[in-house]
C-alpha cells in the first residue's frame, strides 16, 4: 500500500503544479496498452487533468503502474537533462569561455544556482533533470541522436511528446530502478533572456 499511496501522492502535487499526468504501463516508459489507459493518456494530451476519483481508482490497486507527464505548452513543462553532474560542470566551464553578453552572464549565473533552484530528479540511468515551466528557448534536442553539436554533448531537452516521472521504476536488461525526486519545489520559469540553447540549436 506504501508505492500506491505514494504514487497517489505524488500525482496530486503534479496537479498542484499545474502539470499533466497519466498512467504507463508498469516498469516501463510506454503509456498503458489498456483501453481505459489509452483514453487517460488521450485526454492527457489535450490537457485534461485525471479527476480525483481517476486517480484513487487507477493508482489505489496493487497495479505498479508507472506515471507519465505531457509535455509542451499543454502539459506546460520543459526538461534540461544532463548524463551526469560532470556535464553540468563542463557546460559553466564552457559558459566561461564565451564571450561576454548580458545572456551570457546570466546564463553562467543560472548554471552555477541551478541545484535547488527549481524540480531536480534523478533517473534510473542517474541523468540528473531539471524541470521549467515549457519554454520556447529549449527547444527538443536527445544527445543520444546527434552528438555533433559543440557544447551540448551529453545534454537533452525535452518539451514535446511525455515522459516517465517519479516515483515510477523502469526494469531493463541489467536493473530495476526508480526516477526519484531530488527536490520537489514547483518548476520555475526559464530565463527568457538565455538564448543558448535556442542558437545553437537552430543552426
Amino acid at each position: 500500500m506504501k508505492n500506491e499511496l505514494e504514487m497517489i501522492q505524488t500525482l496530486f502535487e503534479y496537479q498542484n503544479f499545474g502539470l499533466i499526468p497519466f498512467p504507463c504501463k508498469p516498469f516501463s516508459k510506454d503509456i498503458h496498452d489498456s483501453s481505459e489507459g489509452r483514453l487517460l493518456y488521450h485526454k492527457a494530451v489535450k490537457g485534461i487533468q485525471m479527476t480525483e476519483d481517476e486517480i484513487y481508482k487507477w493508482f489505489g490497486e496493487k497495479k505498479l503502474d508507472n506515471c507519465g507527464l505531457i509535455l509542451g505548452e499543454k502539459g506546460n513543462l520543459s526538461i534540461l537533462e544532463f548524463d551526469g553532474e560532470e556535464k553540468i560542470e563542463t557546460l559553466y566551464k564552457d559558459i566561461n569561455n564565451l564571450e561576454e553578453s548580458v545572456s551570457n552572464l546570466i546564463f553562467k549565473n543560472f548554471i552555477e544556482n541551478l541545484f535547488e533552484s527549481t524540480t531536480t530528479i534523478v533517473t534510473p540511468e542517474k541523468k540528473i533533470q531539471f524541470w521549467f515551466k515549457y519554454s520556447n528557448k529549449l527547444p527538443t534536442y536527445r544527445c543520444f541522436e546527434d552528438h555533433n553539436i559543440e557544447f551540448i554533448e551529453g545534454i537533452s531537452i525535452y518539451s514535446d511528446n511525455y515522459i516517465v516521472a517519479p516515483p515510477s521504476f523502469i526494469r531493463s536488461k541489467n536493473f530495476v530502478d526508480h526516477y526519484e525526486i531530488v527536490f520537489g519545489k514547483q518548476p520555475i520559469m526559464f530565463p527568457n533572456e538565455i538564448d543558448f540553447f535556442e542558437k545553437k540549436l537552430s543552426k
